[in-house]
């Protein structure tokens, strides 16, 4: 299972690192064009601002699985082992309640939206909403591995791999 996950994890980073690439490109190349040459690109606004959305959502979902979300873990890393246990447990169904409403509602919207069309490059916004219920499923499946590790005694709030003794 973990080997699927390495897997997934690395596609999602890979994905992320393209679309960032791309998203930087096409701003680049569309400040030339408006500055420069002052002809406007048509629609390199809208392309830039899709991407972000589904970098970000992509690499929340990467963040879940490698515990890099922000936490202030200090008081955490210091209280005893069953006290740790206990936050680490109430931070990742903190994590599962805010993808399954990534989830539930995305799909809804995304449902909803297909008929949508984005202003200037016509694409239908559910394909860009769909974004959300991606990366709140992503973020169910690493938060459960992360979950198991925890309780387990591996991970703290904070992701970073200790014992809890």
């Amino acid at each position: 299972m973990t080997k699927i996950l390495n897997g997934v994890e690395h596609l999602a980073g890979w994905l992320t690192s393209v679309m960032f690439l791309a998203m930087t490109g096409l701003v680049c190349v569309q400040v030339f064009y408006r500055y420069v040459l002052n002809v406007p690109l048509t629609g390199s606004e809208e392309a830039a601002r899709a991407l972000m959305v589904l970098l970000v959502m992509i690499g929340s979902a990467i963040a879940v699985r490698n515990g890099t979300h922000m936490a202030i873990s200090y008081f955490v890393d210091l209280s005893p082992r069953p006290v740790q246990i206990l936050c680490s447990t109430v931070y990742f169904f903190c994590i599962f309640a805010v993808a399954l409403l990534l989830s539930i509602k995305g799909f809804e919207l995304a449902d909803r939206t297909m008929f949508q069309r984005t202003p200037a490059l016509q694409i239908p916004k559910g394909y860009l909403i769909a974004a959300f219920p991606i990366s709140g499923m992503l973020m169910t499946i690493f938060g459960l591995e992360q979950l198991v590790r925890a309780l387990r005694g591996g991970i703290a709030v904070s992701g970073r791999e200790h014992p809890l003794d």
